[in-house]
């Protein structure tokens, strides 16, 4: 079992960002990413301090490569269970069946959009159907 002393559950901008300090602050760090972030839909972000129209997928490669550059991890997939493990750490079961420890954890999974059952919003959502001001709005 590998071991950490944080497991930062969400690969988005505010879990890189955490893991990020984190790896700068010597910390052992694994980042569980499922690859879903919310806003992956839209083709620009807007508002973000020197990245303002910036793609959501480019600015989130920019923060993995940051990142491993001081020695996190990302691993793909998802946390499918939270144990207290013995002492003050926990057990993080992923969804691929492998176990990392960690002195602490970190959840950054964010919002996600329930959408409505209506015919076709699914296909038009983030493109016609707008979701988000900061995004979609000037």
């Amino acid at each position: 079992m590998s071991e950490y002393d944080v497991v930062v559950i969400g690969g988005g901008a505010a879990g890189l960002s955490a893991a990020l300090v984190l790896s700068r602050a010597r910390r052992r760090v694994l980042v569980v990413d499922a690859g879903t972030p919310r806003n992956a839909p839209a083709a620009h972000m807007q508002g973000f301090l020197s990245r303002d129209g910036m793609p959501p997928a480019q600015l989130l490669e920019a923060g993995r490569q940051e990142l491993e550059g001081y020695g996190g991890v990302i691993r793909q997939g998802a946390a499918t269970e939270l144990v207290r493990g013995g002492g003050s750490g926990f057990q993080v079961l992923l969804d691929d069946g492998d176990r990392v420890s960690a002195r602490r954890l970190l959840v950054t999974t964010g919002l996600r959009d329930e959408l409505p059952d209506i015919p076709g919003l699914g296909d038009r959502w983030a493109r016609d159907v707008l979701h988000c001001p900061y995004c979609h709005g000037w």
